[in-house]
């Protein structure tokens, strides 16, 4: 029998907020919640306080940025605009604002778009947050089971090639910032991470489901791109030393 390469899986994106469960479904509802929060648990090796808990999104201000710090979550880029950004670059009040309509292509430029820094203080340009270094780009959501599955990948690879290679974060399609802070902080990832809850990147960059990661020069060309899964943390390594030209 073949086996699916698991590099190629994906969730497909949702369409639509579940609605709340009825009274014959609340015992279903619980224990899956339970087994997505061991789930998360697992991959890092934390204790259920190290996790965090699910519940409203940070507010802006001060308490979002506590909890990035708690997570160990680095800070963001600050400002709307960064290298090479898109002329006319604006941001429609508080939610994320696709720049660019199109599709993160290998061989073009990453399409400009406005997101916010996870826990939704601030609008931040990924073009900013990119700051001319090569970046690996990973979109993820803490519902989507194989970025659960690639997560200790990214972590590891990501403290190996520090210094080399940057690392950023997006969480997409998220129902509160509180539980993507949370699945950052069981992941173990020490990486600035945004935001996307609106998918504002569906339409910029293309994105069909999750997981996906962008390996961007430093330029802000696209080399890489990968719909799916990584397979294992050395072929993550191995795109990073060919495609961004790293010893």
């Amino acid at each position: 029998m073949r086996r699916r390469d698991p590099a190629h899986r994906r969730v497909a994106l949702p369409r639509r907020q579940p609605t709340a469960p009825g009274p014959r479904r609340q015992g279903w509802a619980v224990t899956s919640l339970t087994g997505i929060l061991l789930s998360c648990i697992a991959l890092a090796g934390c204790s259920p306080d190290s996790t965090g808990s699910a519940g409203a999104a940070p507010s802006a201000g001060p308490s979002a940025a506590a909890a990035r710090s708690a997570a160990g979550i680095p800070e963001c880029a600050t400002g709307e605009s960064g290298p090479d950004s898109s002329a006319g670059q604006s941001s429609a009040g508080p939610s994320s604002t696709a720049v660019a309509v199109g599709r993160a292509v290998v061989g073009r430029k990453l399409p400009g778009v406005v997101l916010q820094c996870i826990g939704g203080d601030r609008p931040v340009a990924v073009s900013a947050q990119l700051a001319g270094r090569p970046h690996v780009i990973n979109l993820w959501a803490s519902w989507c089971r194989p970025c659960r599955a690639e997560a200790p990948m990214l972590r590891q690879v990501s403290e190996e090639t520090e210094g080399q290679v940057s690392f950023l974060g997006i969480d997409y399609g998220e129902q509160t910032a509180a539980d993507g802070i949370s699945f950052a902080r069981a992941a173990g990832w020490r990486y600035p991470q945004l935001e996307d809850p609106e998918a504002a990147t569906r339409t910029a960059w293309g994105v069909p489901g999750l997981p996906v990661t962008l390996l961007v020069a430093a330029d802000g060309t696209v080399v890489k791109r990968l719909d799916g899964a990584w397979s294992s943390a050395g072929q993550l390594r191995e795109a990073i030393r060919t495609d961004l030209e790293t010893s």
